[in-house]
């Protein structure tokens, strides 16, 4: 008989907030500020600049299914999953943080960028325009998002194996090629 070859995959973290560890709910918790940051500063941003403030919206949303059960989020995601999303983004919980983890890593680097990019032009004169002064906000919430959730998912992530522990080599022989015959 032939033997399938199954490589052990991590998945994201499940279950429940309150299974965490305190210190790591305390992480979770201290996230929580950064997405009421995003909803402010991002609506404020979206009424001056409406294109440009989808990402941290769509972000602060996804914050808000990864802290579906908290008691001060539960409502706000309440009227999001059953009025506007629907099921598009699961049950939330824990399972939202990998994707909010590198959504918020994506978003503070290219805000990071933009604004280096805005005050390498124009100085710290930009400073004046209420637009630039919101994206600063936004991008430290959205900063301090992405560093506080990879705490949290360092914390929850189970421990990888060792290298070659856990790890079969690939049916075929030492060349590696599935099939044992080399390719070409």
């Amino acid at each position: 008989g032939r033997s399938a070859m199954v490589i052990p995959m991590v998945g994201p973290p499940g279950g429940s907030i309150a299974s965490l560890p305190v210190e790591v709910r305390g992480t979770l918790n201290l996230v929580k500020y950064s997405v009421f940051g995003l909803w402010a500063f991002g609506l404020l941003f979206f009424l001056l600049q409406p294109l440009s403030a989808l990402s941290t919206i769509c972000l602060a949303v996804f914050g808000t299914f990864l802290l579906s059960e908290d008691p001060q989020v539960a409502p706000c995601y309440s009227v999001l999953r059953e009025r506007f999303l629907g099921q598009c983004c699961g049950s939330g919980g824990l399972s939202m943080l990998a994707p909010f983890l590198l959504f918020s890593g994506v978003n503070s680097v290219v805000d990071g960028l933009q604004l280096a990019q805005v005050f390498g032009v124009a100085g710290v004169a930009m400073f004046k325009y209420p637009p630039v002064d919101i994206l600063i906000c936004i991008w430290v919430c959205e900063v301090a998002a992405a560093v506080l959730s990879w705490r949290v998912l360092k914390a929850v992530m189970p421990t990888m194996p060792e290298p070659g522990g856990g790890y079969q080599p690939l049916s075929g022989g030492p060349g590696g090629a599935a099939g044992g015959r080399p390719l070409g």
